[in-house]
């Protein structure tokens, strides 16, 4: 059995809105959401930018949970659908320690995905795969429905990077863009510029439901497009970067392009993973470009929302589908100056009317993990 699955529903929380009409029109507007957060500077952290959501109080020690309920409850929204028969395939990230009016408080990622999973029947997935986890849950989702084993999955992540833990253990690792006090930090994160030097840790959660074609129809579903491919791998060069030239990245692209049985030539829009690091943005384009060359339209969102980890990949494919359904490109938000080693056909400063059948969305995590799936505007 391989049967379609198509997306009926969405939500997103970003450093842009609490809705995926609020990250969109930011994206498409050249909006950055990442500032100074004061309450770091005045610890002393010497990382003080990142991606913050303003729905929900920082000062709450359960926003991991808070944070993936208001997205799996948008994209749950108006749905006549029996939870008890749905899948739910979700990334969560890792343990947090999480500040509150009792001091920090020790956040376990298994509990957070036992609580948001109890109104599913199953079955029942937890994804970590870093950075590459919540592109991974939406490609596990849509394989348990062409499978036949369920008809609808609830799918994404959610992800609490804004604590001082994760702060400081990204500053040690060299990976995230040093707030030096004067320089605007909605610039922070540049994705695939010269100037680049690394990105803004941020919360956040996206959610995607998916169902079969078939049952779709038959509850009248609006559908917001459909998941053709999906591709994942691990290169395991290096925990804390990909090899320069990006060959698990590329085996991971081969392998969803193989799955949709597309041809590079098919995809009409990429949704890049662009941290904005050295290494990592060098090792993307490297792999893009042998892929695709430089005729496909490339944007990322990190540089305007910040890399919210587990959350990032749902998150970006919130934008995919977006794209697919308006046919549009975002801006890559920052990039300016494009390193002559990352040359694609970037997409900058203005959105682009790409007339979009078929775009890719790529996720490459920290340790090798690599996730890839497509999307497509749905034909008959």
């Amino acid at each position: 059995m391989n049967r379609r699955v198509v997306i009926t529903g969405m939500g997103a929380l970003s450093a842009l809105g609490s809705t995926p009409e609020e990250l969109w029109n930011g994206l498409l507007a050249g909006r950055s959401g990442i500032r100074r957060l004061q309450r770091f500077v005045d610890a002393g952290l010497l990382v003080t930018t990142g991606g913050e959501i303003m729905a929900i109080s920082h000062e709450r020690t359960d926003r991991d949970v808070m944070m993936a309920n208001w997205a799996i409850g948008d994209a749950l929204a108006g749905q006549d659908l029996n939870l008890q028969a749905t899948a739910f395939v979700w990334s969560t990230g890792l343990d947090t320690f999480q500040g509150g009016p009792n001091g920090f408080e020790h956040r376990d990622a298994g509990a957070c995905f036992a609580s948001l999973a109890a109104r599913f029947g199953g079955p029942k997935m937890m994804i970590a795969t870093a950075c590459a986890s919540g592109t991974q849950a939406i490609g596990e989702g849509a394989r348990l429905i062409k499978s036949g084993r369920v008809d609808a999955c609830m799918t994404g992540g959610s992800s609490v990077m804004l604590t001082p833990f994760y702060l400081m253990g990204f500053s040690g690792l060299q990976a995230v863009a040093q707030d030096n006090g004067w320089d605007d930090p909605s610039e922070a994160c540049r994705p695939f510029d010269r100037r680049r030097c690394g990105f803004a840790l941020a919360d956040g959660a996206g959610a995607l439901l998916l169902e079969s074609l078939d049952c779709a129809r038959r509850r009248r579903a609006s559908i917001l497009a459909e998941v053709v491919g999906f591709g994942m791998s691990q290169d395991g060069f290096d925990f804390n970067r990909p090899p320069e030239d990006g060959a698990g990245a590329e085996i991971c692209i081969k392998r969803a392009l193989q799955d949709a049985r597309l041809s590079p030539s098919d995809i009409h829009a990429i949704n890049a993973h662009g941290t904005g690091t050295y290494i990592g943005d060098l090792a993307e384009a490297t792999a893009l470009r042998r892929v695709f060359g430089v005729k496909t339209p490339v944007s990322g969102a990190k540089g305007a929302i910040g890399h919210a980890m587990a959350a990032a990949g749902a998150l970006e494919a919130v934008i995919a589908v977006k794209t697919c359904m308006t046919g549009i490109v975002p801006p890559t938000v920052n990039l300016s100056e494009v390193d002559e080693a990352c040359e694609l056909d970037h997409v900058l400063k203005e959105p682009r009317d790409a007339h979009v059948e078929h775009v890719m969305s790529v996720s490459f995590g920290m340790g090798g993990q690599n996730a890839a799936i497509i999307l497509k505007r749905l034909s008959e």
